[in-house]
C-alpha cells in the first residue's frame, strides 16, 4: 500500500487519464520545502508561466491546512501521509506523471532559464543522458559547485564538487543530481530502478542512483540551458554522514571490479550488506555492470 494519494487536476477527471498523457511530453513536478508564502508563489508562478501539466508533492497536512485541492483545481496533489525522502517523493512522481520526461524542481528554488527545444533535442539523441541537471545561483547570482565527480577519502565515498560552465553549448558529466532536480527520461529512470527507498539520506540515496546510471552505461549531465536559483540561500550544504541504508550503497557501488573485462565480486568492507550482496549484486548487478566505480574515477575528467 503506498503512503501517498493523488488527488488529479481537474482535466484529468474529465477525460481518460491514459489518453490525455499520450498527448502530453512532459510534467512538472514541485516538491513542497518552503514557506507557504513561497509554496503559493511558486504554484502561481508554473501556472502562469510553464504551459506543461503540473504536480505538487507535499503533505495531506500541509494540502488541508491551505485548502490547496480547491484553490488549485489544475494542478495534481500527490500527498503524503507524512515527510518522506526526497527519492520517494520523486519516484511516486515518475509512477503518477505518465509523461515521457519529467521536471523536478523545488519550491524554494525559482526556474530562471528553460531552453526547452534544446533540452529535448538532448534527451532525444540516441545516447541520451538519464537526467539533464540545471546550473545552480545562489542568492547572490553566483554559480553554486553543483558537478560531482568521483573520489574516495581511504574506504569513504567524498566526491569531489566543481563550479559548472556557463556557456549553453556546454554539457558536462556530472555523477548525481544534486538534491534530486532535473529533467528525467521516465522510461530510463524507472528501467535503472529509481531511487532505493531503504537509504534514508539524501547525498547516499542521490548517488546511488547516479552511480548506477554511470555503472550500467548511461550518463547525467549539467547545462547552462536550464538555470536555476535560490532566493534565500548563499551556498549549498550536503549532509553526507551516514544513514540508513548506507550498506546498501556501498555494496552496490563498490563490490564489483572489472577486470580483464569480467565482473569479479570484492566485499567492500567495513561497509557490506549481505542480503544486497547475495540478492543483487551476485545474481543480476554482475551479469549488467558495464565498468566499476574505481575505472570511473581514474577515467573521469576531473576540471583544473
Amino acid at each position: 500500500m503506498s503512503d501517498y494519494k493523488v488527488i488529479h487536476r481537474k482535466q484529468d477527471l474529465e477525460m481518460k487519464i491514459s489518453s490525455l498523457y499520450h498527448q502530453e511530453q512532459l510534467a512538472i513536478g514541485l516538491i513542497d520545502t518552503s514557506g507557504k508564502e513561497d509554496l503559493i508563489s511558486s504554484l502561481d508562478w508554473y501556472r502562469n508561466n510553464m504551459n506543461f501539466c503540473l504536480h505538487l508533492i507535499t503533505t495531506q497536512e500541509r494540502a488541508e491546512e491551505m485548502d490547496l485541492a480547491d484553490r488549485y483545481s489544475d494542478v495534481t496533489f500527490i500527498l503524503f501521509k507524512t515527510t518522506s525522502t526526497t527519492g520517494e517523493y520523486i519516484n511516486a512522481f515518475s509512477d503518477e506523471c505518465y509523461t515521457t520526461y519529467f521536471l523536478v524542481l523545488r519550491t524554494d528554488m525559482l526556474l530562471i532559464e528553460y531552453q526547452g527545444q534544446e533540452l529535448m533535442r538532448m534527451m532525444g539523441e540516441k545516447n541520451r543522458p538519464c537526467i539533464i541537471t540545471p546550473v545552480m545561483l545562489s542568492s547572490q547570482l553566483e554559480v553554486i559547485p553543483s558537478l560531482r565527480a568521483p573520489h574516495l577519502n581511504g574506504k569513504d565515498f567524498d566526491p569531489l564538487s566543481f563550479t559548472p560552465e556557463v556557456s549553453q553549448a556546454v554539457y558536462e558529466e556530472n555523477l548525481y543530481p544534486l538534491m534530486g532536480v532535473g529533467l528525467y527520461d521516465r522510461a530510463l529512470f524507472q528501467r535503472l530502478r529509481v531511487y532505493d527507498s531503504q537509504i534514508t539520506g539524501e547525498f547516499f540515496q542521490m548517488a546511488d542512483f547516479g552511480l548506477r546510471c554511470y555503472l550500467l552505461g548511461y550518463s547525467i549531465l549539467t547545462t547552462r540551458n536550464m538555470v536555476v536559483q535560490f532566493p534565500q540561500k548563499i551556498s549549498i550544504m550536503e549532509d553526507r554522514s551516514p544513514c540508513e541504508g548506507v550498506n546498501r550503497f556501498y555494496t552496490k557501488a563498490m563490490s564489483i571490479r572489472r577486470i580483464a573485462g569480467k565482473n569479479m565480486i570484492e566485499k567492500w568492507k567495513p561497509y557490506v550488506d549481505k542480503s544486497i550482496l547475495n540478492d543483487e549484486v551476485k545474481k543480476k548487478q554482475i551479469l549488467l555492470q558495464k565498468t566499476d566505480f574505481f575505472t570511473l574515477m581514474d577515467n573521469w575528467k576531473v576540471k583544473d
